[in-house]
């Protein structure tokens, strides 16, 4: 059955001029596009079954129904590319000699639209850049959240494969270390993962008070997990699977670049050094689009 409410983002769908999008914007809002995971096949109703779903709309601004807020920290990586199996149709990974860019994407929140846990955790494991119809993104591999309600809203409300985990941020540490990563190829199904990090204290670098601004606009496609630049810039090819699309809008008080260096792990690929922090984040989900990506 088609959606009962669509937001009116099929002007964004039509075919761009290549002068409309220059690739140094592209680039910088691909850059931005990491740090969210916000960055999520949708779950089977049996998988929620005894399961009582409490999500409600928090936010008044048109269009933009639900509303996160709280901080994250990404940190990119090199990683093996993803088997074109593991993508549907059309969407197809951008790698070199078999090298991606990924990495972790870690986020707390201290107020979402779900109920009975307002506050919980999340940890996005970024698997690849990708590309579809012209737009750059970012897939995820894996999410996982800490409590069973925001893992059942996140599958029936916006379709994102979410999976339960037990998460621990420990305030303590010299840096922004992951002590214990989830497995991402070999985990056993149905088994809780355990994921650990450390130096959480570094995430906060905005006080209560402070301005919060940007509102960048971005693509979500949640039923794959990945988050896309706003510019399309090919028609739809025949035979390439439709991706249900929502907007994005990320807005933030504080940004800061931290040192944070970890030896290479099958989990975690090969991190690079240099992560990002955000504090006062917000980000607003919006109405499912009229048309498919």
């Amino acid at each position: 059955a088609r959606r009962a409410r669509a937001a009116p983002c099929s002007t964004m769908l039509r075919v761009q001029r290549p002068q409309q999008a220059p690739l140094a914007a592209v680039l910088l809002v691909t850059t931005l596009c990491y740090a969210h995971s916000l960055s999520q096949t949708a779950g089977k109703p049996s998988a929620l079954r005894g399961t009582t779903l409490l999500t409600s709309k928090n936010s008044d601004a048109e269009g933009f129904p639900w509303r996160f807020t709280g901080r994250l920290w990404f940190r990119p990586a090199f990683c093996r590319a993803p088997e074109a199996s593991e993508l549907p149709e059309g969407v197809s990974p951008i790698s070199f000699f078999g090298w991606t860019l990924g990495g972790n994407v870690a986020l707390q929140y201290d107020k979402s639209p779900v109920k009975d846990s307002l506050q919980y955790l999340e940890y996005v494991t970024m698997g690849s850049l990708v590309t579809k119809r012209g737009a750059v993104g970012q897939w995820g591999r894996q999410l996982l959240v800490s409590t069973p309600e925001a893992c059942a809203d996140n599958r029936a409300i916006w379709g994102v494969p979410a999976q339960q985990a037990d998460i621990t941020f420990e305030e303590e540490g010299d840096r922004l270390l992951v002590e214990v990563p989830p497995q991402t190829r070999d985990a056993t199904p149905g088994t809780k993962q355990t994921v650990k990090l450390s130096g959480w204290q570094r995430t906060r670098s905005s006080g209560s008070d402070a301005v919060v601004r940007g509102g960048l606009p971005v693509y979500w496609t949640p039923n794959i997990k990945a988050l896309w630049t706003p510019f399309v810039l090919l028609p739809a090819l025949s035979g390439a699977e439709p991706l249900a699309m929502r907007r994005l809008r990320l807005s933030a008080s504080s940004l800061r670049l931290q040192w944070c260096p970890q030896p290479s792990a099958d989990d975690l690929g090969i991190p690079i050094p240099v992560g990002l922090t955000v504090d006062g984040l917000r980000i607003e989900i919006g109405d499912p689009c009229i048309a498919d990506f």
